[in-house]
């Protein structure tokens, strides 16, 4: 598959997509995604809350921070913004955050046609295209979807992984110098760590293919990656398939690997 079958530029946003926009940070108040929107946005575009739609409820700690919404919970979630199943998708962020890239592999993992928009909210401004502000009404769809069509692991299959484990949080988390969010510092043991402050450009783009390949050359098949809660490791995933590689996401991550005291946890490089 080419890079056009997973991202989309600017200048090439099919007519008649529908947009969503994910726009969220980690350390952004509750809220302030969506008074970004509300703000200023993509003519056309709904809000996409990646804390109601996209993660599920938050009763099981070994699932992690962001555990995988039900296909319920993500059909009634679009449904409400009345996204047609039919059609194309494009999701953007501002660049950094992630959450398109979460938002791209939750949609595809339950069989939706979904792009990311390249470089996001900030390439749509620097292009001088027009913006709508308030919010956007539809009428509500009724979506059925089927998961499975992205593949995972759970932390069973981590412990006996094979492949390649890539850890893409900073590096001073993975050794365990510092952790601002969860209760445990360190690493799964046999990760490698590839920040995925590597997957974008100054300008917010994903980097070429040949530097993707530099970046991820070494590694072996199979792939799987993790971040601190299933996030921005999705951006990872993306970045790994446009140049053909398939990667299997754990989810759970991290802070679902350090929420049980039964696994083990490695320190240092």
């Amino acid at each position: 598959m080419a890079r056009t079958d997973y991202l989309v530029a600017v200048d090439a946003l099919p007519a008649g997509a529908q947009l969503l926009d994910v726009r969220w940070g980690l350390t952004d108040p509750p809220g302030a995604g969506r008074a970004a929107y509300l703000a200023g946005h993509l003519p056309g575009a709904r809000f996409l809350d990646l804390e109601a739609v996209l993660t599920g409820p938050r009763t099981d700690p070994p699932a992690g921070r962001h555990p995988l919404p039900s296909l319920e919970r993500l059909a009634d979630g679009l449904g409400a913004l009345g996204v047609d199943p039919h059609r194309p998708i494009v999701v953007y962020d501002r660049p950094g955050s992630f959450a398109a890239g979460r938002a791209w592999w939750v949609l595809r993992w339950a069989g939706l046609d979904v792009k990311l928009l390249d470089g996001g909210w900030p390439a749509w401004l620097a292009a001088g295209r027009p913006v709508e502000t308030g919010d956007v009404a539809a009428g509500p769809t009724v979506l059925t979807l089927t998961g499975g069509h992205l593949p995972t692991i759970d932390a069973a299959a981590v412990a006996q992984w094979a492949g390649s484990l890539v850890d893409v949080r900073a590096a001073e988390r993975f050794r365990g110098e510092v952790e601002p969010i969860d209760p445990q510092a360190g690493h799964i043991p046999g990760a490698v760590n590839l920040p995925v402050t590597g997957l974008w450009t100054a300008d917010g783009l994903l980097p070429s293919d040949d530097d993707l390949r530099r970046l991820f050359a070494g590694l072996g098949q199979p792939l799987a990656v993790y971040c601190g809660s299933g996030v921005s490791a999705a951006q990872a995933v993306l970045a790994l398939n446009v140049i053909g590689l398939p990667a299997w996401l754990y989810a759970g991550s991290w802070s679902g690997w350090s929420a049980d005291p039964t696994h083990p946890v490695a320190i240092g490089a």
